[in-house]
């Protein structure tokens, strides 16, 4: 549906709900409300869109839907008065308590689209003009990438697969939300799904299906966390075992002492680089010298927009720019980088679709010696450097000269 096209059926649906509202006699299941969420939900699907924003604001409703990594707002806002019937259905569809207005809620879609199987994951929360609603978006029947696919640099990508193909010991997958990590982690699972290993997973939520994996879901409520659920996996003759993320200091500690038993641990954290991630592991209380020998590498990562390959052209960059000084060792007079210009591919936008940037440190043993006695990042981001240890800033810098990605981008996320 182009601009104008959606512009217009948003519109005459919003006078018809209007209407009905006015007339009080809206039928919730066959209203106009319904074809309008429809037209929301499969707009985002069409344009890839990883997250839909519903936002009350004071004199109408918001909706941005998350493109490459960006809030985009595609339509126009809608009458305010439309808001409580919207957020209402959206939480009918959810199977969310629609009795309950000032606590958090978190509710679950099953859209089907096109053939297309769409798992939504909807979370509302009170604000000051309503309640807002985020809706995050995951195609279930998507195929898994294998490793060749995620844009890993040759050297990156033999280290990787050199790690995940250890018969034990803790391999840790970094990076804030949205940088691609459970990417990463299903491509390896890939990889190593060959039907001679007991793989399984326990995540939360499950965002792709593997068939030969046996994957378990978090449930809080009911007592299954990631801690409880990884003590139970340890009984059930498992070769390798994916942890959606060690967020807390008891599911560290058991996921340590699981690979310390011969398993194959394979998990995300939440930290800013991959030297980072052992000082984080660390301050949960993990013991250095058990840290020491299960930890086998960790690999940073985050996501860039991708250079439009329909608009792309290239440029000669000035001696005397901010890009050549950012660029550093790599500059050379006269050298060319390229850009989008925007086009009705990229949505004007330059950019299309987005690209992983990777820095991988493997443990070795002067590392591991490090950790023994560790206090300092910087200390051990010397040492990874004196080993031609390549970080996400040179990776992402070698792929803007590769035409890929541009300069800004690479700033922007790191």
């Amino acid at each position: 549906m182009n601009q104008p096209e959606l512009e217009d059926t948003l519109q005459r649906l919003t006078r018809q709900i209007l209407y009905s509202l006015n007339r009080s006699n809206q039928n919730v299941d066959s209203s106009p409300i319904v074809k309008l969420i429809n037209v929301i939900l499969t707009q985002a699907i069409d344009v890839h869109a990883t997250d839909i924003h519903i936002e009350p604001q004071r004199h109408n409703l918001r909706i941005r839907y998350r493109l490459d990594g960006i809030l985009s707002e595609l339509h126009k806002p809608f009458d305010a008065a439309i808001t409580q019937t919207l957020i209402s259905r959206l939480k009918i569809m959810s199977n969310m308590d629609t009795t309950t207005h000032q606590v958090p809620l978190d509710g679950h879609i099953d859209y089907e689209y096109n053939g297309r199987k769409i798992d939504m994951r909807v979370a509302s929360i009170p604000i000051k003009y309503g309640e807002t609603i985020v809706i995050r978006l995951m195609d279930v029947s998507e195929n898994l990438q294998n490793i060749s696919e995620l844009g890993m640099s040759t050297e990156t990508e033999k280290t990787f697969r050199q790690l995940i193909h250890s018969p034990s010991g803790m391999f840790i997958v970094t990076g804030p939300m949205n940088s691609g990590k459970s990417t990463s982690l299903y491509a390896a699972l890939r990889e190593l799904n060959t039907g001679e290993q007991h793989i399984m997973t326990l995540e939360d939520p499950i965002e792709q299906f593997v068939d030969g994996v046996n994957q378990m879901e978090v449930v809080e409520k009911t007592g299954l966390t990631f801690a409880s659920g990884l003590r139970s996996m340890l009984r059930m003759d498992c070769n390798c075992i994916m942890v959606g993320e060690a967020r807390d200091t008891e599911t560290a500690q058991i996921a340590v002492r699981a690979a310390l038993t011969g398993h194959l641990i394979l998990t995300t954290l939440h930290a800013k680089d991959s030297c980072s991630a052992i000082f984080r592991l660390l301050e949960m209380n993990v013991e250095p010298y058990l840290l020491a020998a299960t930890l086998t590498g960790v690999m940073s990562q985050r996501l860039v927009r991708r250079i439009c390959p329909h608009c792309k052209q290239s440029y000669e960059v000035a001696a005397n720019s901010v890009e050549a000084a950012l660029l550093g060792k790599f500059f050379s007079s006269g050298m060319k980088l390229y850009r989008g210009v925007g086009c009705e591919h990229c949505r004007h936008t330059g950019f299309n679709g987005r690209i992983a940037i990777h820095e991988i440190l493997e443990v070795d043993e002067t590392i591991r010696k490090l950790i023994l006695n560790f206090n300092d990042v910087e200390a051990l981001r010397r040492i990874a450097l004196d080993k031609h240890f390549v970080t996400m800033f040179e990776d992402g810098i070698l792929k803007v000269i590769a035409g890929l990605t541009t300069i800004n981008e690479i700033n922007k996320v790191l």
